[in-house]
């Protein structure tokens, strides 16, 4: 009989550790299914923010008309619509490459030749706001590694 009781136990906890590994593996499956549903939710957010119509429109003033003048000649204005650019790469840099909040292939694939482009026009201002006296070192920094690692892939080397 105790042999009979000794099996009994040792099915029960043979049991008992397979539902414990089983219940382990589903909630595995559901943190990742939640983070890969984050993640997307993340990627949409920033895709709506580089849409914007006031992030669209100030990477137009910098493709269209900055492109074609010199930095001495930029207005007021006119910087400021490049300040927004760098700003908007700044942040999804940050979101991206050091938040990690969405992966880096989505921006690089599909706004890599704007980074890329949009960097080479506003390279004098961004060394303009570096200065200590300015804003620092720091200013829009992310941005520079952004562009640094867009350059990286070798995708957009054309542009360069």
């Amino acid at each position: 009989m105790t042999q009979n009781c000794d099996y009994l136990s040792i099915w029960i906890q043979a049991g008992t550790a397979i539902l414990i590994l089983a219940t382990f593996w589903v909630y595995f499956f559901q943190l990742w299914t939640m983070r890969k549903a984050t993640r997307g939710q993340n990627s949409i957010s920033i895709i709506n923010y580089l849409q914007d119509e006031k992030v669209r429109k100030s990477r137009e003033v910098v493709l269209e008309i900055l492109s074609a003048k010199p930095y001495s000649d930029w207005t007021t204005d006119e910087k400021k619509e490049a300040s927004r650019v760098c700003t908007s790469y700044d942040l999804v840099s940050i979101l991206t490459l050091e938040q990690k909040l969405v992966p880096p292939e989505i921006i690089i694939d599909n706004w890599g030749p704007s980074i890329v482009r949009c960097y080479k026009i506003v390279e004098e201002h961004i060394i303009e706001m570096q200065k200590p006296e300015r804003m620092g070192p720091e200013y829009w920094n992310d941005f520079v590694k952004l562009h640094r690692k867009v350059k990286d892939t070798g995708k957009f080397n054309n542009l360069i």
